[in-house]
């Protein structure tokens, strides 16, 4: 992770998600209140090559910087690396992944804060 600062966020996974399966990415969309609206990926972590213990991933007030991706791609994709930097009093993700037919993508996501679902 790069930021301006050393230190990662408390809820950031520091050791990795390589090898986790992503199971499956919903969006929640609140018409009263934007601060609400967030991606979920979940996740089954046992195969994964650290952080064996994240259930789900949520990244509220989203919005997916890569141009015309579609999320579907992610479900029953495999994580293979993330880089995660903050500015702005935001966050981006830029991840690599293996879709469910085996092909290598790269999203970038811009959000406010995470929640990390841990079992």
């Amino acid at each position: 992770m790069k930021r301006n600062q050393n230190k990662e966020p408390e809820w950031y996974w520091t050791l990795g998600l390589h090898d986790a399966k992503i199971v499956s990415v919903t969006t929640k969309e609140s018409g009263w209140n934007p601060d609400d609206n967030y991606l979920s990926l979940k996740l089954n972590c046992k195969d994964a090559l650290f952080e064996t213990d994240i259930k789900e991933i949520r990244f509220f007030n989203f919005k997916i910087l890569t141009n015309d991706f579609d999320i579907n791609l992610l479900n029953g994709g495999w994580w293979l690396f993330d880089e995660l930097t903050e500015e702005d009093n935001c966050y981006m993700l830029e991840f690599e992944f293996d879709t469910a037919k085996c092909l290598s993508e790269t999203v970038k996501l811009i959000f406010k804060r995470a929640e990390v679902i841990r079992k």
